[in-house]
């Protein structure tokens, strides 16, 4: 498959039939001049809208009844001339126009109401995969395929409810399923959509051999391997602004990049979210999503809408082209680059404890991970875990499956640092741990919420260097804490300079009571007088900590460092900068010194790449401070540069260059690592260590 490009649109048409005029100020050079003032490459352009309207002639369903040309058409006709490609999109999963004529096609809940939109509201009908309008929305990408030079099949809205229409009701009764339990109607529903998958796949190939084809659910899934095969790429919808936020994209972008797929990030250029008419993003926040793509291995599409009259907006273009000139100055050092990370996380979603969106231990891993600047993929079970120094299990990674608990012996015993909390490393029904943590399970704690307290060993002043500076002790588990040479101080971050408390601090999240059996208390739980309830509260939330509970909070035994808490949702859902300053503390004086170390605050990001064909690692480091502006929305406004970041790697490099810029930068070596200093980062800034 040829490779992506880099430098991508998302042009949403989605258009009512009453409105009129419909392409009606379309110019081919107006077109093409405002791709090139945007410096696009590649751009998605409509077949047929989530209305259930063609943007070109049809025999199979219906053109928009005021459209007067063959938009589509021209619209291939002018990027090809311009070495623009140009992917068609269909909306396979919503189509108002077939919800209109054939009602009985659209999804019926279990309780009789069909998905979607309530009679007397505006907005979609989900349509049913397992209904005759699959025959008709597959004959509709059969003709857009054959009779267009199209670049790729863009397919969108692909997911599957727990239908209870005829067709699906009698294909249950067929597969031996009770339609009356929500399991079995889920286990249906996947069944729908691999079908989908693999008649919609079959239909494309069979026309165009290899055409890029892509099945947009909003959401790659994390696990479903099985499904690849029905992909050439992947793209991941991510808009920070329209509810995903900030940290969405990285998660996502680092479980594509374990699949050894190409991969596309998109955001987009409105204010809030798709549909937005007369939206603009700030150009700086574009420019840091764009450039946060390319930072985690991604090429960059950007969502647009073109008005009903065909006529591209001006501004838009602007304002993408600005972004995009900052991809096109780097794709370079970006081409073919795949990540060089230390750690991963095994995803709860992965491995079947969680579905989409209710995936907060993976989100509140990941934060943890990202603020403290470790370089990190999300994994499966698939992975291969070998290639990794530090696993993190978070929450609820139960370990019954006989083949993922052998992978994760054999990376301890590989000399691995794993990372377990709450359930995690137990077996399902959470009677034993099915890996050695010196400690035995006695169930959930009565208390909630509870307090930890730190052993003395993990009190402030332990692992922390001369001066204020941070250390982190040799990877060498026997080998005693030592400060980062005094040559070179990586900064506390702004909260660390308020070390962890001596008393206890509130955890959130309900426990799991253990007893230990040869492994060292890290910090000790304690209990509230008495939980908050009708009988007995006190004050305006939980109780005050009383004394100790009789079980730990952290515990360790060699390599195996285990949290009581859940303590990655319990981030995710507070966002308490101590519970995560505590849970990174221990989990960095068992680990010891990290692969990247750099001195950035907590809303600075950093990725290492490798680009093998050029024998280089590529550096990236991003700082910009998302902030809630009205409700739910995250921006970013104002870009601030810091100054003089110092970096020290686990690598050898006879070269160091800030790029694009060219600029050499000094450095030294010092016991198998690099060291140097960032003189400005000012939103990204990339530097290639070459071999």
């Amino acid at each position: 498959m040829e490779e992506l490009r880099f430098r991508q649109v998302h042009l949403d048409f989605h258009t009512s039939e009453h409105i009129g005029g419909v392409g009606s100020r379309f110019d081919p050079d107006q077109f093409v001049a405002m791709l090139k003032r945007g410096r696009v490459d590649s751009i998605n352009c409509f077949s047929k809208c989530h209305h259930g309207w063609s943007y070109h002639p049809t025999s199979v369903g219906a053109m928009h009844p005021s459209l007067e040309l063959d938009l589509l058409g021209a619209m291939i006709g002018a990027c090809h001339a311009n070495d623009i490609r140009i992917p068609v999109y269909l909306s396979v999963g919503l189509d108002e126009r077939s919800a209109r004529l054939h009602p009985e096609w659209v999804e019926v809940g279990p309780e009789g109401n069909r998905h979607g939109a309530a009679p007397l509201k505006a907005g979609w009908r989900k349509m049913c995969l397992n209904s005759p309008y699959l025959d008709y929305v597959v004959a509709q990408v059969e003709e857009m395929v054959g009779n267009y030079d199209c670049d790729g099949a863009w397919l969108d809205i692909i997911h599957q409810g727990e239908c209870c229409c005829p067709w699906c009701l009698d294909g249950m009764e067929q597969a031996g399923l009770d339609p009356e339990r929500s399991d079995d109607r889920k286990e249906f529903a996947r069944r729908v959509l691999k079908n989908y998958y693999q008649r919609m796949t079959a239909a494309v190939h069979a026309i165009k051999p290899g055409l890029l084809i892509f099945h947009n659910s909003g959401h790659i899934p994390r696990g479903r391997r099985d499904i690849f095969p029905f992909f050439t790429h992947l793209e991941l919808e991510s808009l920070p602004t329209g509810g995903w936020g900030y940290d969405h994209f990285p998660i996502s972008a680092k479980y594509c990049a374990t699949t050894g797929m190409d991969f596309v990030g998109m955001t987009g250029k409105f204010h809030t979210t798709w549909g937005e008419f007369g939206g603009y993003k700030n150009p700086r926040a574009l420019t840091y999503e764009c450039a946060a793509m390319l930072a985690w291995g991604a090429k960059c599409c950007v969502g647009d809408q073109l008005h009903p009259d065909g006529h591209m907006d001006e501004d838009t273009y602007r304002i993408i082209g600005e972004a995009y000139a900052h991809v096109e100055a780097r794709e370079e050092w970006c081409r073919g680059a795949r990540p060089a990370s230390e750690a991963a996380i095994l995803s709860v979603e992965a491995v079947g404890q969680r579905g989409r969106g209710n995936d907060d231990p993976d989100v509140g891993a990941a934060r943890i991970l990202l603020e403290n600047h470790v370089n990190f993929d999300v994994i499966d079970a698939e992975a291969a875990f070998s290639r990794y120094r530090l696993l993190i299990l978070p929450d609820e990674v139960t370990l019954d499956d006989k083949a993922l608990l052998g992978k994760v012996k054999a990376f301890i015993v590989g000399g691995g640092t794993l990372v377990l909390s709450s359930r995690s490393g137990m077996n399902a029904a959470g009677t034993r741990f099915l890996i050695d943590v010196g400690a035995e399970p006695l169930g959930p704690s009565p208390w909630q919420p509870d307090f930890v307290r730190l052993s003395p060993l993990s009190l402030p002043g332990r692992g922390q260097g001369e001066a204020g500076t941070r250390a982190r002790p040799s990877p060498c588990p026997s080998a005693s804490p030592s400060p980062s040479p005094s040559h070179f101080p990586l900064p506390e971050r702004e909260g660390e300079r308020v070390q962890l408390v001596q008393n206890p601090f509130v955890m959130y999240e309900r426990a799991q009571r253990v007893t230990v059996k040869g492994a060292e208390v890290l910090a000790e739980a304690w209990r509230p007088y008495f939980n908050r309830e009708w009988r007995h509260f006190c004050s305006h939330q939980h109780t005050p900590p009383a004394e100790p509970a009789g079980y730990p909070a952290a515990i360790r035994k060699g390599r195996v460092l285990y949290f009581a808490h859940p303590v990655f949702t319990n981030y995710r859902n507070k966002g308490q900068q101590l519970a995560r300053d505590y849970v990174w503390r221990l989990i960095s004086e068992t680990y010891g010194r990290l692969d990247v170390e750099v001195g950035l605050p907590s809303a600075g990001r950093v990725s290492l790449l490798r680009q093998e064909a050029k024998r280089r690692h590529v550096l990236h480091l991003l700082y910009a401070v998302p902030i809630n502006r009205g409700r739910g929305i995250e921006v970013i406004e104002d870009i601030v540069p810091l100054f003089d970041i110092p970096v020290s790697l686990r690598l050898k490099a006879r070269k160091v260059t800030l790029v694009p810029e060219g600029t050499p930068l000094p450095f030294t070596r010092r016991k198998g690592r690099i060291e140097f200093t960032v003189p400005r980062l000012e939103l990204h800034q990339m530097v290639a260590l070459d071999d």
